[in-house]
């Protein structure tokens, strides 16, 4: 490379513009930022969302700042980008890159406070929200199970960059303040694997200080910094201290071989968008179990399955699915067949039909009767020790194959190729009327929010959309 990694990114994200963005891509932009605010409906009255709402209020707030989602206040920018964020990851129903990482809730308010405070319409969000999903998607892409094994949680370590990005398009930085921003965000990332190692709860502020130390990233980019020009690939920079290595050498992959090349952070970019390879969960649980309820509730309608009738079940994932956080630290009450797991998701869904969407969130605390458990009926547990769960080097991450064995020996088998959850506006706006009664808000206002999203490129303002968010 004759440019740094920082630079050519830089060089992308100030070159564009809201024209040069395909249409694909701008329908995926208002999905995310859709499923974004579906997520922070969900969140806000959880214990989790009601306390970050009322540290924010009574530390940040201002009345002549931005707009706090659901609850409709104001705070500082960066105290409203905490707030949100946490409002959209608290359920753990946000958007999905590579099974580890959560661009939604660091891109997605980072742009909308920015937005809102520099009275920029929807065209310009779209393009900040672009380019801050592009650049972190990128910039985590080949690296996220090595990031996991050094012990550090892969979706703040990224989400700042997605955060930083957005800001600074908003904030019209020129492309040396972009080196800098992402430079100044390589610096700051943090967020340590233990805590997803022993189900402790400082998973729950990651995203929200990424997002938040994002925005001062770029802010503090304005300012007259001299940043290293290598941040990323330099032989101390974020790659060496982030993944172990700075020449692409990798612990551990979902598959192929153990290499990437620093070259492909920057390949193709304008031309191939790796944001399409967002996912969204739909329900609030890990994002592993989301595709394996997707099909065991779609084998469970296709062949009348009777849970009465099932002796077993077969699920193989990827490897690193079954050893969350990381193979070089597992959580190791995961692979036993207790409330949350794997096992569980799977059993509920084969004896419900489906799995809950609301009326829950996801608490650490498997099986402990934590208040976001949920067993279902007296069949789900006794059926959860007969599912059997293994991983496989071979399937990729929400790429699921369930064999269920019926006890008169008939066999029911399929599998997912990964790309069933990499929806756009109009599947996912469908399936995000499914929570209508779990929002709090009427269907007729969500009904005004998915309408309004949908033609987000011709908002003068964002106020429109933020409002649509504070139930009357």
């Amino acid at each position: 490379m004759t440019e740094s990694l920082s630079r050519q990114l830089a060089r992308f994200v100030v070159g564009l513009t809201y024209e040069a963005i395909p249409l694909q891509v701008v329908d995926k932009a208002k999905a995310c930022t859709l499923h974004n605010l579906a997520s922070a409906l969900l969140g806000a009255f959880t214990p989790r969302g009601q306390a970050a709402l009322r540290l924010v209020k009574e530390e940040e707030g201002r009345p002549d700042g931005a707009t706090i989602l659901v609850d409709g206040g104001r705070a500082t920018r960066m105290g409203a980008v905490f707030a949100n964020s946490e409002l959209m990851h608290v359920t753990n129903q946000c958007d999905s890159y590579r099974m580890l990482t959560h661009p939604g809730p660091c891109v997605v308010p980072a742009a909308l406070a920015t937005t809102e405070l520099l009275a920029k319409g929807g065209r310009e969000f779209i393009t900040a929200l672009v380019a801050g999903y592009e650049v972190e998607t990128r910039i985590a892409r080949d690296f996220i199970p090595s990031t996991q094994a050094r012990g550090f949680r892969s979706a703040p370590v990224y989400g700042i960059f997605g955060a930083a990005v957005a800001t600074g398009k908003l904030l019209g930085l020129t492309e040396d303040q972009m080196v800098n921003a992402i430079a100044l965000a390589a610096t700051s990332a943090s967020g340590t694997a233990e805590t997803a190692r022993t189900g402790s709860h400082e998973t729950f502020i990651h995203e929200p200080n990424a997002a938040r130390n994002g925005v001062l990233a770029a802010l503090l980019a304005r300012e007259e910094f001299r940043c290293a020009e290598t941040s990323l690939e330099g032989e101390a920079g974020f790659y060496h201290a982030f993944t172990g290595s700075n020449s692409g050498v990798l612990t551990y992959v979902f598959t192929g071989p153990k290499r990437a090349k620093l070259s492909d952070v920057v390949d193709g970019l304008g031309r191939e968008y790796e944001m399409l390879n967002v996912t969204f969960k739909p329900y609030p649980t890990p994002g592993y179990n989301n595709a394996v309820i997707e099909l065991m509730a779609k084998l469970t309608r296709q062949h009348s399955i009777d849970s009465d009738t099932v002796e077993s079940i077969a699920v193989e994932l990827n490897w690193l699915e079954t050893t969350y956080p990381s193979p070089a630290f597992p959580r190791r009450e995961l692979s036993e067949p207790r409330v949350g797991t794997i096992s569980y998701v799977t059993a509920y869904t084969c004896v419900e039909g489906h799995y809950p969407l609301y009326g829950q969130w996801y608490e650490p605390a498997l099986g402990r009767g934590g208040p976001g458990e949920q067993e279902g009926s007296s069949k789900v547990l006794p059926l959860m020790k007969r599912v059997r769960v293994t991983g496989s080097q071979e399937r990729d991450f929400f790429s699921p194959r369930i064999t269920v064995n019926l006890k008169d020996g008939t066999t029911y088998e399929g599998e997912f190729t990964g790309q069933e959850l990499k929806w756009g506006f109009e599947e996912d706006s469908r399936r995000l009327r499914d929570l209508i009664p779990g929002l709090p808000i009427p269907p007729e206002r969500f009904e005004q929010i998915v309408e309004t999203a949908g033609r987000l490129q011709d908002l003068s303002s964002i106020n429109e959309l933020l409002k649509l968010t504070v139930p009357a």
